[in-house]
């Protein structure tokens, strides 16, 4: 049974990493850093050098999987991909482009979400596991 759990926990990463590369392309491919841009400074009086500024301040300014700017594992570590990422698997969030801190809304919100998702795994349980008795003795 231990190695059966210790499996499905090394099996998460993969998945997670996975998860995380995939919302990442979608999320980059449907807004790029410099729509991004235009979209918070405003689409019609923006300049070219309001959206190098804004993309510098939130390190939208790298290039998004590979740099080949630098050299050995800084090419692939000096991208936006990874800067963004290695937050998220340290549980570090970070602020949204509004400034507020996603950690503490995340913390905020999670409560509600745990008092109806636990209950509901534990009566899921209880009638699979009393379904599963049912047709073990009928």
């Amino acid at each position: 049974m231990s190695a059966y759990i210790l499996r499905r926990l090394l099996n998460t990463v993969p998945l997670l990493i996975g998860i995380n590369l995939l919302t990442f392309v979608l999320f980059f491919v449907i807004n790029t850093p410099e729509d991004m841009a235009r979209m918070h400074l405003g689409q019609k009086h923006v300049t070219q050098e309001g959206i190098a500024k804004w993309t510098h301040e939130r390190g939208y300014d790298l290039p998004l999987f590979y740099n080949p700017q630098a050299e050995g594992l800084e090419a692939f570590r000096k991208t936006i991909f990874v800067e963004k990422s290695l937050g998220l698997f340290l549980f570090r969030f970070g602020h949204s482009d509004a400034g507020r801190d996603i950690g503490a809304d995340i913390r905020q919100r999670m409560g509600p979400s745990l008092a109806i998702a636990v209950p509901s795994l534990i009566v899921g349980l209880l009638l699979d596991i009393s379904l599963a008795l049912l047709l073990v003795f009928f």
